[in-house]
């Protein structure tokens, strides 16, 4: 495969996630049931796509000392946004202080996208070859395809 289809992959990801986001930033408080299963749709495309990054992706590129610095700072990224993805998941979607929470949220994640395809992205086509980035990729779909399917599930039960 070539070495851009992980590259491509994780762009186009990324595209649905701040689609999403756009969306539900423009929903009104008055349409919670809209705001609910938009919330649900960003969960289901955006944890699989961050968790497999954290399992398969940012693991080998810390490993690479020029890389080490960045990969370490996307980690935590990943975390703040795991922690007000639950708190907003926790909230009435209804709550002026839940649009607020969602607009940081945003900005969040589009500064960690910013950053990942500039920096990241350029460290992994320093550090690694076409062949690893084939393998990276594979396991990249694998996790995340697998865990997308097991939440798909559980918002559907």
């Amino acid at each position: 495969m070539p070495q851009a289809d992980l590259f491509m992959e994780i762009h186009s990801d990324h595209e649905q996630v701040q689609g999403i986001l756009e969306k539900l930033v423009q929903t009104s408080k008055g349409g919670r049931k809209n705001r609910e299963n938009l919330f649900e749709k960003l969960k289901i495309d955006l944890i699989p796509h961050m968790k497999a990054e954290e399992k398969v992706f940012y693991p080998v590129l810390a490993k690479e000392k020029r890389a080490r610095e960045d990969a370490l700072e996307a980690l935590e990224e990943h975390h703040v946004a795991e922690m007000v993805l639950k708190e907003l998941d926790k909230m009435p979607k209804d709550q002026d202080e839940w649009k607020a929470k969602l607009l940081v949220f945003k900005e969040l994640i589009r500064k960690h996208i910013e950053e990942e395809e500039s920096k990241i992205f350029d460290d992994a086509r320093k550090a690694f070859d076409q062949e690893q980035i084939s393998d990276i990729f594979e396991e990249f779909q694998k996790n995340k395809q697998s865990l997308k399917n097991r939440l798909s599930k559980k918002a559907a039960a």
